[in-house]
């Protein structure tokens, strides 16, 4: 009850008096503020991506981009809480088929998230911040065998926790 007054509270500062507007109303003000939220997030990945490429070429570290990290951190910690909590990120299966098919798709999202993250690794480590610290660009088998291996735990590791919220109803 206290949280709901908070949340009323909130709305009413931020976008005007909620309690006067049907649920269909309210709906759509929850979804542009999840994209507006969404938005700002990724903006705010990007602020961060400045700032580390700002720091690597002046070769410091500054408490803005600590700062942003850590808003950043938690944020998707609050979103991930707040979505296990109320059972949003678990995909219902009906049928055998349809749970193979999620099972199917999982595994190509998570294939192309783990080659993702394993070439951005790659790319960042090996190329953008040498270069930008002025440090010489060398690649070894070592660093393409150390991101494919990362990129590799990462896919199966989101595949796996992908795959723990596909839940079976037959």
């Amino acid at each position: 009850m206290m949280m709901q007054r908070w949340r009323e509270k909130i709305y009413t500062t931020f976008i005007g008096a909620i309690n006067d507007r049907d649920e269909y109303q309210k709906q759509e003000i929850d979804k542009e503020l999840a994209f507006a939220g969404v938005g700002l997030w990724y903006l705010n990945m990007l602020a961060m991506l400045i700032m580390l490429i700002i720091d690597t070429m002046n070769q410091t570290t500054s408490v803005g981009t600590i700062i942003i990290f850590l808003i950043n951190i938690i944020y998707s910690n609050y979103v991930i809480f707040k979505m296990k909590k109320g059972k949003l990120n678990v995909t219902e299966c009906g049928t055998k088929e349809e749970f193979l098919e999620q099972k199917n798709l999982l595994k190509k999202s998570s294939f192309k998230a783990g080659i993702s993250w394993g070439l951005q690794m790659f790319v960042f480590m090996c190329y953008v911040f040498p270069y930008l610290s002025s440090e010489k660009i060398s690649i070894s088998l070592f660093d393409i065998c150390l991101w494919s291996g990362g990129g590799i735990v990462f896919g199966l590791f989101m595949y796996v926790v992908s795959l723990l919220n596909l839940k079976k109803l037959y």
